[in-house]
């Protein structure tokens, strides 16, 4: 009997360290940045500020209608995270287009209606260059190519692949890759996020 002891007491600090690697709390969610002041249009062409990310959680990605590559995946993440979160009232979602020359309000409206996107509590966001630029750049912190920058028979605009949770208080709280793990740990920071926010949303 005293030789199953040891193993007992492994299997127990296992599941003490699962537990604790698992578990998070706001405090554990640093404080990355804070997003500054920014003008954009969403789908419907209202305005989309930074005082519109303020008293919500948002998750953030980086896309355009016509990309052919990365972006239908990050777009597919984002909607079963929509459908998982569905439970957290403060839970938003916006996805900044980095083609701003193609991606007119029009354009995006189209797009989310014919992939079937919840608009409910997700916003498509626009605007000219200099906007996009500075708050994808200047603001999220990710990287961001150009139309004119792309290779020769490129389809793709250079631009981050990574999920940003972005709090109430308009400040970056985390960076996530676009995999099972990243969406994983994302939901879980969300979550300990929404635990401490006021219930009213």
């Amino acid at each position: 009997m005293p030789s199953k002891t040891p193993g007992l007491l492994l299997l127990s600090l296992l599941g003490l360290l699962a537990l604790g690697c698992s578990k998070r709390t706001a405090e554990d969610v640093p404080v990355l940045g804070q997003l500054p002041e920014f003008s954009l249009v969403d789908q419907d062409q209202k305005a989309f500020v930074r005082g519109s990310m303020e008293g919500k959680l948002w998750v953030s990605a980086f896309v355009f209608t016509h990309c052919r590559s990365t972006c239908p995946r990050i777009t597919a993440h984002m909607k079963g995270l929509q459908s998982r979160l569905s439970d957290v009232p403060s839970a938003h979602f916006v996805s900044v287009s980095v083609d701003p020359r193609n991606d007119t309000p029009e354009v995006i409206k189209a797009y989310m209606t014919k992939n079937e996107l919840d608009e409910s509590n997700w916003r498509f966001v626009t605007g000219d260059e200099e906007a996009i630029r500075h708050v994808v750049v200047d603001g999220f912190r990710v990287g961001l190519g150009d139309e004119d920058s792309k290779a020769a028979g490129a389809d793709d605009i250079m631009h981050s692949n990574s999920f940003v949770l972005v709090d109430d208080k308009a400040q970056v709280r985390g960076y996530y890759r676009d995999n099972n793990d990243g969406i994983a740990d994302l939901g879980r920071d969300l979550r300990a996020l929404a635990a401490v926010l006021p219930a009213k949303h």
